[in-house]
Parts: C-alpha cells; sequence; structure tokens
C-alpha cells in the first residue's frame, strides 16, 4: 500500500539563500478612487496581492511567512491561486500573464504570454483550473479567455468600449463570465467558447466589482453610482437591488468591492460590501435589505477599496487607502486587528539605541518600526490632533538617527526636522523647519544634539531649545556623522571630507578627495575607524584619530554606487550595499579575503543597511522590502 506523503513548505523557505531567514514585505499598491484586486489561496489562509512590478504572498496569521515573486517587469495589475491551490497566475501592466507554480519551490514558469496592449487590471481562474478570464485596458481588446497551459483563447469577447474593471468566472457548470466596465454595463458570457450573450445596463457609473456566490447560483455588481445589485447566476438576468430602507443608512460614496460568505451556505449566504464613504455593510439577498453597518473612520486614508472573505477565517478582511488592513469580527459590527506596512520605497533605516529593533523611512513620507513575526508599527502624528494615519513627512524621508534611549531624530523632502518617541511612535511637536533640504543626520555621543546636514549647510539642533547654529558652505554636503576625537565629519559631492569643529562648525581639516562623490559615512562602534563609501564604488577605511588610511580600493566589488555600509558591534566586519543589488560582508582585520556576498537581495538596489545584533543583519531597498540576515553561519 502506496502512502502519499504531503511536505508543508513555510513560504519564508522559497529564498535563494539560507542565511535569509526573515523578511518583511509592503502592502498592497492602490489608487484612489480605484478598486483594489485581492485575492486568497482557495485552501489556506494566505493573501496575493501586487505591490509595485512584485507579487506578494503573505499569511494571514504569520506576517513573516511570505513569498515574493520577482518575475514581472512592469506594475502588477491581479494576481490569484487557482482553484487547485497549485498555480498563481499574475497581469500586469505591460498586458502580460504569467502563470507560475505555487506548490514547486523554484516556482517554474508555465506560461507567460502578451495578453493585451495595455494594463491589465483583474483576472479570474474557472472552477476546473483550466482557464483564465483577463481584462483591463487593452486599446481595443479589453477581455479575453485564454488557456492556463498555452494561451490560446477561449472564444471572442466583445461588448465593452471602455475599460473593464473587473470579472468573474462561474464556478460550476454550466460556465458563465461576467465583466463589468467603465462604461457602466456588465457584459454576460456562455460558454466555452465564450461569446457575448448580453449586455445589463443597470448601472449609472462605473462597474467596480463582479462576484459570483459560491455556489454559482448569482452573482453581485457594485459600482461608483453606489448601486448593489443581484443577478441569477446561469442566465444573467437582474433578480433584484439593495437597498437600505433609510437613504441615509445607504452607501453614500462610491461601492468599490464586494464579497460573498465563503461556504455558500443558506443560512450564511450573506453580502458584505465596502464603500469610499469608509462603511462595512452587509445585505441580506432575499430581501435586499441591509442587515449590519459600520464606520472605520471618517479621513480620507480610511476609505475602503477592496474587501475578501477567506475560506479560513469566519469574518472578512478589508483594506483601507492608506494600506491598513483590517480584520472584522464574526458580527461584522467592529475591528479586531489592524495590519500595517509600508506601501513606498524604503529610503533609510536606523538601529535603535538599544538594538532590539529598527526605524525605517519611506519615500512617502511614512516611518515604520519593525516589530516581531514580520510586522510594523507606524509611527503617527496622533499626538498633534491630525490625521494619526496621514504620512510623518510631506515628502521622503532622507535620514534617521536614534537619539537618546527612546527617540529618534528624522528628517525629510518638507525639510524639517522631527523628534518622535521609540515605542509610542508619536511626534512631541510639528518639527523644526531647516535651511535647505536634509541629506543626513548624525547625533552627538552625550545625545544633546543632532548635528544636520542640508543641502545649503551644516546645522546643530537640540530637542529642547531647536536650532541653535547654522553655518552655510559653499561645497554640496551628501553625508555627516561625528567622531569624539577629532569632531564633525561631513562629505560632499566633490568627493572631500571634511573636519570641522563640533561647536563652533569651523573647519578643522580636509582630506584628499575620493574619485566619486561621498555617499555613506559610518563611524565605528568602537570609535576607532570610519568606513566611507563613495560613488565610484570605492570603499575606504580610515584609523581613527590619525586618519591614515587602512583599506583602499580593496574593496571594489560593486558595480554601481555604494549606498548604504553597516559595521557589526565589535567592529570586526563591515557591510556594504549599492545599486547593484548585492550585499557584502568584509574582514576588517584581514581586507584580502574573499568576503561574504549576497546578490539579488533587493530589486532595484539595496538603500540602507544595519546590524541588529553580532549575529543579524538587516537590509531594505528600493522593493520596500526588509530582509533580516544570519550571515555568519
Amino acid at each position: 500500500k502506496k502512502t502519499k506523503i504531503i511536505v508543508k513548505f513555510k513560504m519564508a523557505k522559497f529564498v535563494s539563500s539560507s542565511n535569509m531567514i526573515e523578511r518583511y514585505v509592503p502592502g498592497p499598491s492602490m489608487e484612489r478612487g480605484h478598486a483594489l484586486n485581492v485575492y486568497c489561496h482557495p485552501k489556506e489562509s494566505k493573501l496575493i496581492y501586487g505591490f509595485g512590478k512584485f507579487v506578494i504572498v503573505r499569511s494571514l496569521e504569520d506576517a513573516s511567512d511570505n513569498f515574493v515573486y520577482r518575475g514581472h517587469k512592469y506594475a502588477i495589475g491581479a494576481a490569484q491561486f487557482s482553484p487547485n491551490g497549485n498555480w498563481i497566475a499574475s497581469v500586469d501592466a505591460g498586458g502580460f500573464l504569467r502563470v507560475w507554480a505555487w506548490d514547486n519551490p523554484e516556482h517554474t514558469t508555465k506560461l507567460e504570454v502578451q495578453v493585451m496592449g495595455a494594463a491589465i487590471l483583474d483576472l479570474c481562474w474557472d472552477f476546473e483550473s483550466k482557464r483564465i478570464c483577463v481584462v483591463g485596458d487593452g486599446k481595443g481588446i479589453v477581455a479575453k479567455c485564454i488557456t492556463w497551459d498555452t494561451g490560446n483563447a477561449v472564444g471572442e469577447m466583445v461588448g465593452h468600449n471602455k475599460k473593464v474593471l473587473s470579472c468573474a468566472f462561474r464556478p460550476s457548470r454550466p460556465m458563465r463570465i461576467v465583466t463589468g466596465a467603465e462604461d457602466f454595463r456588465i457584459v454576460f458570457y456562455k460558454g466555452p467558447p465564450f461569446k457575448m450573450d448580453h449586455s445589463c445596463t443597470d448601472h449609472k457609473n462605473y462597474v467596480n466589482c463582479v462576484r459570483y456566490n459560491p455556489d454559482g447560483s448569482m452573482f453581485a455588481s457594485v459600482g461608483s453610482d453606489k448601486k448593489i445589485i443581484l443577478y441569477d447566476g446561469v442566465e444573467g438576468t437582474m433578480l433584484r437591488e439593495c437597498k437600505a430602507k433609510n437613504a441615509l443608512k445607504h452607501h453614500q460614496g462610491s461601492i468599490y468591492s464586494v464579497c460573498w460568505h465563503p461556504t455558500g451556505k443558506e443560512e450564511q449566504n450573506i453580502l458584505v460590501t465596502v464603500s469610499a464613504d469608509k462603511t462595512v455593510k452587509s445585505w441580506n439577498i432575499d430581501s435586499g435589505s441591509l442587515q449590519t453597518s459600520f464606520s472605520l473612520g471618517t479621513t480620507v486614508g480610511d476609505m475602503l477599496n477592496c474587501i475578501l472573505w477567506p475560506s479560513t477565517m469566519e469574518a472578512p478582511i478589508t483594506f483601507s487607502l492608506d494600506g491598513r488592513l483590517h480584520y472584522l469580527n464574526s458580527d461584522l459590527t467592529s475591528v479586531t486587528k489592524v495590519i500595517q506596512a509600508p506601501r513606498a520605497p524604503i529610503s533609510c533605516m536606523t538601529v535603535c539605541a538599544n538594538n532590539t529593533s529598527a526605524i525605517i523611512g519611506c519615500n512617502d513620507g511614512t516611518i515604520f518600526k519593525l516589530l516581531a513575526h514580520g510586522e510594523f508599527q507606524k509611527f503617527s502624528n496622533a499626538a498633534l490632533n491630525k490625521e494619526a494615519q496621514k504620512p510623518c513627512h510631506a515628502g521622503k524621508i532622507t535620514c534617521l538617527c536614534a537619539f537618546g534611549t527612546d527617540g529618534v531624530a528624522t528628517a525629510g523632502f518638507d525639510d524639517k526636522l522631527k523628534f518622535a518617541h521609540l515605542e509610542t511612535g508619536a511626534y512631541a511637536n510639528d518639527g523644526l523647519k531647516l535651511d535647505g533640504q536634509p541629506v543626513d543626520l548624525c547625533s552627538s555621543s552625550d545625545h544633546s544634539r543632532v548635528y544636520t546636514a542640508t543641502t545649503k549647510g551644516i546645522a546643530i539642533v537640540s530637542e529642547s531649545s531647536g536650532i541653535q547654529k547654522f553655518v552655510p558652505v559653499s561645497y554640496d554636503p551628501t553625508a555627516i556623522t561625528i567622531s569624539d576625537s577629532i569632531g564633525l565629519i561631513v562629505g560632499a559631492k566633490d568627493g572631500i571630507l571634511r573636519i570641522l569643529d563640533p561647536d563652533s562648525l569651523n573647519e578643522i581639516r580636509t582630506l584628499p578627495p575620493h574619485r566619486g562623490e561621498i555617499t555613506v559615512l559610518v563611524l565605528s562602534p568602537d570609535k576607532s575607524r570610519l568606513a566611507v563609501g563613495d560613488a565610484d564604488r570605492d570603499i575606504k577605511i580610515y584609523d581613527l584619530p590619525n586618519l591614515n588610511i587602512l583599506v583602499q580600493s580593496t574593496w571594489r566589488f560593486h558595480t554601481s554606487r555604494v549606498t548604504a555600509l553597516a559595521w557589526r558591534p565589535d567592529s570586526a566586519f563591515l557591510a556594504s550595499a549599492a545599486s547593484d543589488e548585492n550585499i557584502f560582508i568584509w574582514d576588517v582585520q584581514n581586507p584580502s579575503t574573499p568576503p561574504i556576498k549576497f546578490d539579488f537581495t533587493h530589486k532595484d538596489g539595496v538603500t540602507a543597511l544595519s546590524f541588529l545584533d553580532q549575529d543579524h543583519l538587516l537590509s531594505a531597498g528600493n522593493d520596500a522590502n526588509v530582509l533580516k540576515w544570519k550571515p555568519f553561519t
């Protein structure tokens, strides 16, 4: 008798390097005024969505259990598991469809085909996992059904004259496909081969989402006209419209998404909708009446773009415009849990003073603290009586530094320097306006003040008394750090290191120029060495306080400008990263020793590095991922 052996892989194991032990993934990309297409695994508690050019798969129970697929060249429109759970189909803004294996650790590609000449916005599998329907802005072809393995067309899908936003396959025979578009129409197709049967014009604005119920007996459509309409699943005829008896209790904004209870049992066959009015509402499908309703907030960031009901959960989950993932309770009257994550490339990172966690800054002005198990804590402006979910800075975060034992200083493209509390993630005030755009920060050893390099000069800032001194300079500062033995060290675009007096900011000394622009300065934890990275790919090590060069032109392994450096706490090793997506770890005592190398770490380049402790290194990049490495194994 043969025994079937089933091996379950934790998603984080699907990586190319065994040294990468944990990954923090971003939330989905979304846009105001548009629905978000997010889907779940048919049998397991996993979520799949697109962020930029990447497909993200993450567990709904453990955020550290995740996977990132990097096979697309264009922004992801949608991704979905096949009903059997073995394959994933993903589509992008270039009109390409890729079908790739989920149950294979190598995630081999089964099919790659350009289905349309423009962006594909949504897709769906048939219940047999043999056919895929894709819809979008095809400049002529806006809907198409193909076979999953060859890409051959299965019929001719016409009927829309504008961008198609959503599609759904009937989950049983006879097969049907329904699509909703910006031409205010729902088109009903019969097949295979699929041909247009009829169109419905019951909506008076964009049809944002269409979804079949689990047994295929009916489907629902929602739109920007605030209508919720139920149709017969086999013939596509209108059954009824869901409305609240009191018009004021109906949705007051565009309805972006709808979902059904996953079991399909008659007593649980309810419909749930979310809207730009920030509310979640459930409906009785027999009478079309409102059952429950509650609001998630009052700000723009609370607008709800997507709702889905995983088969492994007792209640649905929903995404708000600011990227928060809300877990609802079984009564659909409140939120039980909120998950937050970055939604923009990570520009900088610093380790907290106690070395227990790290803070990251993003290109959209948001700041997060890394928590356990792949989760994030978002810094907020709530203490300033502002919208809690608004970005901390009105622009890209350019630099961060730990300040004291429980604080962090942040600066961004809004030309402001702010101080936040580490544990709560809250800001004490609205920040200090700087003269020029900040490029780097460093804190004095006694944490009494912060030194800031801007595009116009150098500033000394105190949390209590504000800007104490500002000195304009004729060069362009790019990096800054401070040493108790020699003073303030400033790197510039001209490749020259300048030593300044930490009190008067007068120039004391200059060093021979590097071949390229100074990009990063990092002082070793034992204060005995200075590491300098430049745009010419070189990494130099200086002895302190004599400023003798210990390493020069030896560590030129990167193929593009050095973007980040980080010392191990014992000052014995230095990690470096660049736009070439590689990370090297160098033995400072033996400079000629070949470095430890991790390649293809972050798509589009690594932007930040930090050692958490002797054994663990954090890296962040333009892919908005944070990776935790154990390099010395």
